[in-house]
């Protein structure tokens, strides 16, 4: 498309691939923001990879075989935040990345929360195994916890780690820890922020361990057996951003161990989870299928992004999201 680097060519919007159907509204702002070049919504994979070869900029839920029918692609804005997957696709290609890092942040920590809860309230325990008998009652009790003396530690300080540590703070949490390696201010509703050559330092008091991180070279597996072994016993885990981030093997041992009380896990290591994997039947583990991105007002917040994003590339300006090769996020 015109604009620094441009090609004058097509924007195709992959409306299949969103999150929900765009409106008429959202496809009239896109269509505004990038003037005068042609837009195609493509609401089939077929139309996709018929109009990706002349395709400068692609958005949506972006998949291989489009990235590589799109020879003229200059950039590519994903719905997703984690795009650590597209990047290694595009390895040695002179094609700009944008994901929805700052877009996602309400809903994964609002899924965050309902993970922890469900373990910490017992919800998980009584809607595995209903029962009303005063003994079952009193054994759910003993498992309660509350917030008030407890510290969370928040890997990732970024949309996501800010919007938990904010519901944390609402929650009353008596101490919240951030690790973040960008130099950003701790905030109001962060106690203590360090750099990630911290972690070992904090790990070890933290009663809940959210991890809002994306996956780098860095991060993967930044929670493996000698940390896991580091944590607090009974610590809960909670993962809403890549299931690589942790040690899984090591994880499963130190929850059937008993060594961890427990984890609330949204991305696994493997996707999807095996029916016979025991993360499924662990009573002190909530697995859901990776939907912790879902909300809707989500298709709105990135189509807002894409449309400003639009705006930006004809201004020369920089995009917003954009992926850093040299960071990996």
């Amino acid at each position: 498309m015109t604009g620094p680097g441009g090609t004058g060519r097509t924007v195709l919007a992959a409306a299949h691939a969103l999150i929900a159907p765009l409106t008429e509204a959202q496809v009239d702002a896109i269509r505004a923001a990038a003037a005068p070049e042609k837009v195609v919504v493509a609401r089939d994979p077929a139309t996709v990879l018929r109009h990706a070869p002349g395709a400068a900029v692609l958005f949506g839920d972006i998949q291989p075989a489009a990235l590589d029918a799109a020879p003229n692609l200059r950039w590519v804005q994903s719905v997703g935040a984690g795009v650590d997957r597209i990047a290694a696709h595009l390895a040695g290609r002179d094609v700009r990345l944008v994901s929805a890092k700052g877009v996602v942040g309400a809903h994964l920590a609002e899924h965050a929360f309902a993970l922890l809860l469900a373990l910490t309230r017992g919800v998980a325990t009584v809607l595995r195994a209903p029962d009303w008998t005063d003994a079952y009652r009193i054994a759910v009790r003993a498992t309660q916890w509350e917030f008030t003396d407890r510290t969370m530690l928040v890997v990732g300080l970024g949309g996501a780690g800010r919007a938990v540590a904010r519901r944390a703070r609402g929650f009353e949490f008596a101490r919240i820890v951030a690790v973040e390696p960008e130099s950003v201010a701790a905030g109001p509703d962060v106690d203590l922020l360090v750099t990630p050559d911290r972690l070992d330092e904090v790990l070890p008091s933290a009663d809940v361990v959210v991890l809002t991180v994306p996956l780098t070279p860095a991060t993967r597996h930044l929670l493996d057996a000698t940390r896991i072994a580091a944590m607090k016993p009974g610590a809960i885990v909670v993962n809403v951003s890549r299931g690589e981030l942790v040690d899984e093997s090591a994880l499963r041992a130190a929850l059937t161990g008993g060594r961890l009380g427990g984890a609330g896990l949204d991305v696994v290591a493997r996707e999807p989870l095996a029916a016979d994997d025991p993360l499924w039947r662990l009573p002190n583990v909530v697995v859901t299928p990776h939907i912790a991105g879902g909300s809707p007002r989500r298709a709105e917040r990135v189509v807002d992004q894409f449309c400003a994003n639009l705006r930006r590339w004809h201004a020369g300006e920089p995009l917003l999201g954009e992926f850093d090769r040299d960071r990996g996020y």
